[in-house]
């Protein structure tokens, strides 16, 4: 099962550091193309085989089970072998050398988080430096957090929605803090004192962010300046001069939505304005286009979920 192949993503692995034997193996679903940063995803069936990263991969993997079997695992000299199962976890931490075999057909999910993700969060939310903490190799049974996470990162490879980049860097924050929790180990090898990676707004916020309204005021106005483009969370972070987890939270604080949620939300609005004014031989997908969406199949997926009618219908 668990691998991430550089052909897939170049960036996941040193040059020349991947070997794989695997038979037939079927990408179910990618985010390759789609420009998301910090978080990456695919969703892979294969019958037997083997695949070994030498000198490990560039990202953090984490990989969902999503069939039955059984892996062999060659990891820091020890061979273990995991039973696969749908819903089980494992994690491979960046730079960890790994080779892995199989002898029937699997199917997974991974997640690729960029270390300098965790790091950072690790750094502003936590007030740990890279340093002072680790995050092993390890398995578990289950992990609803993960499998939530891995579920809408497959539901944005799906859509090729061009706002998904948004989302998966929001996904790539909450995945961090969820890691940061529940899997790293100080340098002794004990588990990090979940008291004492409490978040503290007030304290974690960047001087920009603690006069709120006007941080907000220049996201926002980015927003509305750039919605019909694609939009990254960092960009609209590094307008209003705060982090992107800083921006997330600050959104979800004083609008009560995610950056993700209002940009759609602008984008709808924008669209019924188009629609009601009314658009003479403009086509739906034309109008998708000139506020921000893909195509015409997502501005209809999102605008029926917020007005509650179709474009078609609301066009009358």
């Amino acid at each position: 099962m668990m691998f991430a192949n550089d052909g897939w993503f170049p960036n996941s692995a040193s040059a020349g550091s991947a070997a794989s034997s695997a038979e037939r193996e079927h990408v179910a679903m990618s985010s390759r193309g789609l420009g998301w940063t910090g978080l990456q995803f695919e969703r892979r069936e294969s019958r037997r085989g083997s695949y070994e990263l030498r000198e490990g991969s560039r990202h953090h993997l984490i990989f969902v089970g999503l069939s039955s079997g059984l892996v062999v695992c060659e990891c820091n000299s020890e061979r273990i072998e995991h039973v696969l199962t749908p819903g089980c976890v494992v994690v491979v931490p960046a730079r960890t050398p790994v080779r892995w075999k199989w002898a029937s057909r699997i199917g997974y999910s991974v997640l690729l988080l960029d270390p300098a993700v965790l790091d950072r969060v690790a750094q502003e939310v936590f007030g740990l430096s890279a340093d002072q903490f680790i995050l092993p190799r390890c398995e578990r049974r289950n992990d609803s957090a993960i499998a939530n996470i891995s579920g809408v990162l497959a539901l944005e490879a799906l859509s090729r929605d061009r706002a998904g980049s948004l989302h998966s860097e929001a996904l790539a924050n909450i995945l961090s803090v969820h890691l940061l929790r529940n899997y790293a180990n100080d340098n002794s090898g004990r588990a990090l004192d979940a008291s004492a990676l409490a978040e503290q707004p007030s304290a974690q916020l960047a001087p920009a962010a603690a006069g709120h309204p006007r941080a907000v005021a220049q996201a926002l106005n980015f927003i509305h300046q750039n919605y019909p483009h694609d939009l990254t969370l960092r960009r609209i972070a590094a307008a209003a001069h705060l982090s992107p987890f800083q921006l997330t939270r600050l959104f979800k604080r004083t609008l009560g939505v995610s950056p993700y949620q209002h940009v759609l939300q602008v984008r709808v609005n924008n669209a019924s304005s188009l629609l009601a004014a009314g658009t003479g031989r403009r086509s739906l997908a034309e109008i998708a286009t000139a506020v921000g969406f893909s195509d015409q199949s997502h501005l209809t997926r999102h605008f029926k979920r917020i007005t509650g009618v179709t474009p078609r219908q609301f066009r009358g």
